[in-house]
């Protein structure tokens, strides 16, 4: 069985594709050419069950190109935040436009294929209550931001289209690949924001289990996130990470005092249908702290959290 990947040379991206390889399926990526998309793709293990169409999902006759001999999409690929409140015109083009195209032709196929669509909780928008968990089935989207109105609008899209489908609102992830952009995206929402983590790996196994037990799954639209144990504040989950390294929390001021779209979920049907709650935040930490030893040298952790970091790591964090 032969996937394509629309986005699968992003981030996430790249974990999906290793994971339906992982599987046993063919695996196609339909993304943009340039050199970072490039570099993710050589973190894929190399063989003949991978191959590259490089294109753009605003330009219809590239995306049919990728479908030639297809059985399942997953649809990755988006303009994300914060390019997308720089630059509305282009999110709405992509986001919005390119699951047209690819819906538009998915439709002229001669044969049916599962269509598994990838959005985001920041469909859901921002909700006073605190502590009551979010589900689609009772929580009317309001999305705040151009990212959330984008995706909302292409789940409209792909619902009236007829075709069969899977969306899956997605958490925010973090990743352990983690750059100087994601350090300074660390502060994006306040401290008190409720958020549940999801680990990378398991989103990935949520998607490839919707794609497997598609015609199970067709028609719903599902939340992943980590579940009830992974549920914390925005700032505990940012100290822990800081944490690994020693470094205290930054004080309040230097958080958004804007609201944002995390939440805590009500991810239970989802993981009855798609049983993918299978890391904690726990094995985050564990698995940051690793790819942090592998990049910067296994003693780097060490030397941070008890040489230089009670000495300088106040300093540090006013630089974030």
């Amino acid at each position: 069985m032969r996937v394509l990947v629309t986005g699968g040379a992003g981030r996430l991206g790249v974990i999906v594709c290793q994971t339906f390889l992982d599987a046993g399926y063919k695996v196609r990526v339909f993304d943009l050419d340039s050199p970072q998309n490039r570099r993710n793709l050589k973190k894929l293990h190399p063989g003949e069950n991978v191959d590259v169409c490089w294109g753009d999902i605003t330009q219809p006759h590239l995306i049919a190109q990728g479908l030639n001999g297809v059985d399942a999409i997953v649809h990755m690929a988006a303009v994300l935040p914060p390019l997308t409140d720089k630059r509305p015109e282009l999110a709405y083009k992509v986001n919005v436009g390119g699951t047209r195209n690819l819906v538009k032709l998915v439709k002229e196929l001669s044969h049916p294929v599962a269509f598994v669509f990838t959005s985001s909780v920041a469909v859901f928008g921002c909700h006073p209550q605190p502590h009551q968990p979010l589900c689609p089935e009772k929580t009317p989207p309001q999305p705040i931001d151009t990212y959330g109105k984008t995706k909302l609008a292409a789940e409209d899209l792909i619902r009236e289209s007829g075709i069969d489908f899977v969306i899956l609102r997605l958490t925010a992830t973090m990743y352990l690949d983690f750059t100087i952009a994601d350090i300074k995206r660390m502060f994006s929402a306040p401290p008190e924001t409720p958020v549940e983590f999801c680990h990378p790996t398991d989103a990935a196994t949520a998607i490839v289990n919707a794609v497997r037990d598609f015609d199970r799954v067709k028609g719903n639209t599902l939340v992943i996130s980590g579940g009830p144990d992974q549920r914390m504040s925005y700032g505990e989950m940012v100290g822990a990470i800081l944490g690994l390294m020693g470094l205290p929390l930054p004080p309040r001021e230097k958080f958004s005092s804007m609201p944002f779209y995390l939440h805590w979920y009500d991810t239970a049907r989802a993981q009855a249908l798609l049983a993918f709650q299978r890391h904690s935040f726990t094995d985050y930490l564990k698995d940051l702290a690793s790819s942090i030893s592998r990049k910067y040298g296994p003693g780097f952790l060490g030397f941070m959290k008890y040489v230089v970091s009670p000495v300088l790591g106040k300093v540090i964090v006013q630089f974030f």
